[in-house]
């Protein structure tokens, strides 16, 4: 019975193509948003998630004011040496370095474009810098302590930050001329290096920053948890700056709290466009029902001849129910098939963006979920339809025009 109202469901949509493919648009649209959405968010947190496991898991950054690389600061207390000094006697940390960072005009050919630079220690901590933040060479060499005119570019600011690209041995002018050395990419999107990277000496010339640093980034000692040190850090810093606990001007931060600020954010984002696709839906749910009862005024005497030869007021809501849920069910199995390509079309525009490698979540429950819950929306949208279809009397069905 339920096979042949299946079948004879189809049959009705396939005589309505065009009405039907309108209507299914509203659940495709919800139902695409929904699925993009929960495939991009899961892979994105998946592999935020492993790069602070693998890169971040014995790191403490620590900041001026309210934010990594002193972007967000709302205070005027830099950090400095002797921040570093006392971040060292933490037994539980094992090393420390500190970065600065900004953005200056360089010219290159005639072309002048802001672009950031990062100054990173050198000589003894040059191996700390790059084990610490994931910076690895892709040509050419890394900076040297006597290095007094060279630097090093990321990857994808060599090809993207002029008109020309830049290559190894290429001269930018940046208060003076500087060689490039060297290319590099950095794992991860919290390690505080990004840019043109400096020796940290040329880098205070060229920043105007004598003695303060942007970024102090720590090593835990082997088998030490990040938070259990943080907070030692928190307590050495307030001695050294003298300042009472909630009263602090520098953030301590573990890659979980940079990952849970990621997620508190993504939630959000996540909040609005579920509202979308959900907005979207309600859509879609209406059109249904909209389309349900036009085709109940279309086919009453079809109803009238159903009810004559003897089917029940129950067989009729049956049937209606399940063309409306039909109707759904196309809309999210179109949606979910468009929604899973989106997020594999995001996937390869994140991994070029923040260089991290990105694989959408797809998995059987989200499919089959999305698919089943479209057909719940579409059978709800039909209730209403369905039950005036079934209180037709036979009757009148028949004598209508």
């Amino acid at each position: 019975m339920i096979l042949d109202f299946f079948r004879l469901s189809v049959n009705s949509l396939r005589h309505r193509k065009r009405r039907s493919w309108l209507t299914i648009i509203g659940t495709l649209i919800g139902i695409m948003a929904v699925v993009s959405l929960v495939s991009i968010g899961q892979g994105l947190e998946s592999s935020i998630s492993s790069e602070l496991e693998e890169l971040g898991g014995r790191n403490v950054f620590i900041s001026s004011g309210g934010g990594i690389g002193g972007r967000f600061s709302d205070t005027t207390f830099e950090l400095t040496e002797n921040d570093i000094q006392a971040i060292d006697r933490v037994p539980e940390i094992e090393n420390s370095i500190g970065t600065i960072s900004g953005s200056v005009a360089a010219d290159y050919r005639r072309e002048t474009e802001y672009i950031s630079v990062t100054g990173v220690p050198t000589g003894q901590k040059a191996d700390l810098v790059r084990e610490i933040s994931g910076l690895e060479i892709k040509e050419g060499r890394y900076i040297r302590q006597a290095d007094e005119s060279a630097v090093i570019v990321e990857t994808d600011l060599a090809e993207d930050a002029f008109e020309e690209e830049l290559f190894l041995r290429s001269k930018i002018d940046i208060d003076q001329d500087y060689s490039i050395v060297g290319t590099y990419t950095v794992s991860g999107g919290f390690q505080g290096i990004n840019g043109f990277v400096m020796p940290i000496d040329q880098a205070r010339k060229v920043l105007d920053k004598e003695n303060e640093y942007d970024l102090i980034i720590a090593q835990t000692q082997d088998g030490v948890r990040p938070e259990e040190a943080a907070d030692e850090i928190r307590e050495a810093l307030r001695n050294e700056r003298d300042v009472e606990e909630g009263s602090e001007d520098f953030q301590v931060r573990t890659a979980e709290d940079i990952l849970r600020s990621f997620r508190n954010q993504l939630n959000i984002v996540r909040g609005v466009l579920l509202g979308i696709g959900s907005i979207s839906l309600l859509v879609g749910g209406i059109g249904i029902m909209n389309t349900m009862y036009t085709a109940v005024t279309e086919r009453t005497r079809e109803i009238g001849v159903m009810k004559a030869i003897g089917a029940t007021q129950r067989q009729i809501l049956a049937l209606f129910m399940i063309e409306s849920g039909i109707v759904g069910m196309i809309g999210g199995i179109a949606g979910a098939t468009v929604g899973i390509g989106i997020s594999y079309i995001a996937g390869i525009l994140i991994e070029q963006s923040v260089s991290i490698p990105f694989s959408p979540y797809v998995s059987v429950e989200l499919v089959v979920g999305s698919v089943g819950f479209s057909f719940i929306i579409g059978v709800i949208s039909g209730v209403l339809p369905a039950r005036k279809a079934s209180k037709k009397e036979p009757v009148e069905a028949l004598r209508f025009e």
